[in-house]
């Protein structure tokens, strides 16, 4: 008879609870991209004006940044891996669908980003690393090489979650002090380049 260790408890625990607020961050996120596209008075304006005079590349960064951000924290669950492998097998293609839509939008909106050149260029490496990342967990789940693809999947995600610290980040610096002009293209690098950080810090200790 196998015997769980406490510390082996309370990091499960410590487990179910980080992944409960990483989906509540992604509903939150989620349900804001959708407003945002959806009443006319929410949101920044000079923000809004750009994707809604392009408005089917606005819901495609919109809508497809949602649907991932969401869909991704489901992908990480194990139960759902063995016990339902072709649930997650075609969530895991919706996933990938949602993040090239998300990303060409955002590849589409980078150049005239209203944080000027920092944002242009933050924004445009975040589109370009997400859609690659994303590429090679498509590819190493084609090869079944899966130990490459989680890999790649928590690379991927943590660049999808930057929808939610954008927002975390933007409202803190603004509850500094900070206006936002200033605080824009910071985020544009915090956002994402804080995410990768903490991706790769995770699966080193892997």
């Amino acid at each position: 008879m196998s015997v769980i260790a406490p510390q082996d408890v309370s990091r499960s625990r410590w487990l179910q609870v980080g992944w409960a607020f990483m989906l509540l961050g992604a509903m939150l996120a989620a349900a804001n991209a959708v407003l945002f596209m959806s009443i006319d008075a929410y949101g920044h304006p000079g923000i809004k004006s750009r994707f809604i005079a392009t408005e089917i590349a606005g819901w495609m960064h919109t809508l497809g940044g949602a649907i991932a951000v969401v869909l991704g924290p489901w992908q990480f669950l194990s139960r759902v891996r063995v016990r339902w492998p072709r649930v997650h097998v075609w969530t895991g293609r919706m996933y990938l669908l949602a993040v090239l839509s998300g990303a060409l939008g955002g590849l589409y909106f980078a150049p005239t980003s209203v944080g000027g050149n920092p944002g242009v260029i933050g924004f445009g490496i975040l589109a370009v690393f997400w859609l690659y990342t994303g590429a090679q967990a498509y590819g190493s789940a084609r090869r079944r090489d899966f130990v490459a693809h989680r890999r790649w999947m928590i690379r991927n995600y943590s660049l999808t979650f930057a929808a939610v610290t954008l927002r975390l980040e933007l409202g803190l610096l603004q509850l500094g002090g900070l206006n936002f002009d200033v605080a824009f293209p910071i985020v544009a690098w915090s956002s994402w380049v804080l995410n990768w950080l903490v991706a790769e810090m995770w699966l080193r200790r892997k």
